[in-house]
């Protein structure tokens, strides 16, 4: 896998930074993601919540770079230097 810039994003409407890009699997194309959040409690609500989040920002797709929003699931939340990081993977396809 190739690396990722972070750019400016948001999970539901808390601001941060943050990329998606696809993998391609057995089953398919997945798309998959991470953001990073200062918000410790911010994070846990939207992670306790019962809606899926929306992540808005940059898609990463084949050579391609597009700003997109799609609803997400946080699969893990992990406290980093850099804030809270969120991983994510997409419930819907961008």
């Amino acid at each position: 896998m190739s690396l990722y810039d972070l750019h400016n994003a948001k999970l539901n409407e808390m601001e941060g930074e943050g990329f998606a890009y696809s993998e391609k699997t057995v089953y398919g194309k997945e798309y998959k993601g991470v953001f990073f959040g200062e918000d410790e409690d911010e994070i846990e609500k939207i992670v306790d919540d019962e809606e899926e989040p929306t992540f808005e920002g940059i898609l990463y797709d084949r050579s391609r770079e597009r700003e997109k929003s799609f609803s997400v699931e946080i699969t893990d939340v992990i406290s980093t230097p850099s804030g809270e990081r969120a991983d994510f993977v997409a419930t819907e396809k961008p």
